[in-house]
C-alpha cells in the first residue's frame, strides 16, 4: 500500500533522504501526507536539519506534498528535481500526525 524511508546522505552530516512510495489506486487519501510528517519529525528528532527527496519534475502531488513540509529549495537536473528541505523545529507541519484513541 505505502512505504516510505528517511535515510543519511553520505559525507553531509545532518542530511537525509526521503524515500516515498504510495500505491496508484491509494493516493489523495492524505498517506503520503502522514507518512511523509512522521518521517520528517523523526529525522529531525534524531538530529536532521534537512531533508532532500529526488523526483521527477512533473511530478507535481510530490512537489507539493514537500512544500507542505516547509521552504523548499528546488535544483533542477533535466527531467528530475532535488528538493531540500529545512527542518525548522518550528514547523508545525513537521510534527506527528495526531492519533485519537479508540472509543
Amino acid at each position: 500500500m505505502a512505504l516510505v524511508c528517511v535515510g543519511p546522505v553520505s559525507g553531509k552530516p545532518g542530511v537525509v533522504d526521503l524515500g516515498l512510495q504510495v500505491a496508484d489506486d491509494r493516493h489523495r487519501q492524505g498517506i503520503g501526507t502522514a507518512l511523509v510528517r512522521q518521517a520528517a519529525w523523526i529525522a529531525r528528532t534524531r538530529g536532521a536539519h534537512t531533508l532532500t527527496a529526488f523526483t521527477q519534475a512533473s511530478n507535481a502531488p510530490m512537489l507539493r506534498l514537500l512544500e507542505r513540509l516547509g521552504p523548499t529549495r528546488h535544483t533542477r537536473d533535466g527531467s528530475y528535481v532535488e528538493v531540500r528541505i529545512a527542518l525548522d523545529a518550528h514547523a508545525s507541519d513537521t510534527l506527528p500526525p495526531t492519533r485519537t484513541a479508540p472509543t
